[in-house]
């Protein structure tokens, strides 16, 4: 099993320098949660030692998918800091604190099984990351699961844009880290997720090393 290190908010895990991707799992703590997506970010993790963050608190207390706000601005500036913290220990950052080479965030969340679809992929209508990762990453997604939607009922929170375009109202002056950097929000079905977390690994897996030798 992968080591994490715990902060008040998140646990994280520092990957291969050379994997230029991390995946995230902000609504694995009850209650509320979403079920087996801790599960599946470790397991990935496990299988590929890329980077990743969990949630060690509920969204009850701090929702880390919604923008910075006093309920959440200590959570939100702690993911802040570490993302920031993985980016360095990778190595992709250039003076000015922008990425210098293309980064993939697969942002894994749960939905019920009542939207009658096994997988939403949203990229907030092509806005979190560069139209040629986006149809990269569906057309690879469709090999593997044949009912899915794409940017249909969940398309992903505006909060995800801020680590790409920079948080305009954040005190502490947020300014992103510039067009390379990609952010993919994965709804996952509960049937799904607890009946098949061996192939949602694979897949995820697959695609992170895919990225990373494609961009």
């Amino acid at each position: 099993m992968a080591d994490f290190t715990d902060k008040k908010f998140i646990k994280f895990h520092l990957g291969d320098k050379k994997i230029r991707s991390h995946l995230d799992a902000v609504h694995a703590y009850p209650p509320q949660a979403d079920e087996f997506t801790r599960e599946i970010v470790e397991g990935v993790i496990d299988k590929i030692n890329c980077s990743g963050i969990i949630a060690i608190v509920s969204r009850t207390r701090a929702d880390l998918n919604r923008p910075r706000d006093n309920q959440n601005k200590d959570a939100i500036d702690e993911y802040r800091a570490t993302l920031k913290f993985m980016l360095e220990h990778i190595g992709i950052l250039d003076e000015n604190g922008k990425l210098v080479k293309p980064y993939l965030h697969l942002a894994i969340h749960g939905m019920k099984d009542e939207w009658n679809q096994d997988v939403e992929i949203g990229t907030l209508r092509r806005q979190s990351c560069a139209a040629e990762v986006r149809e990269w990453l569906v057309k690879e997604f469709a090999k593997h699961i044949e009912r899915y939607k794409v940017d249909n009922q969940f398309p992903g929170d505006p909060s995800k844009l801020v680590h790409r375009y920079g948080d305009q109202t954040s005190d502490l002056n947020y300014l992103g880290y510039g067009a390379n950097f990609n952010i993919v929000q994965i709804e996952i079905s509960r049937t799904l997720r607890e009946k098949r977390q061996k192939l949602l690994v694979d897949i995820f897996s697959d695609l992170v090393i895919g990225f990373n030798e494609k961009f």
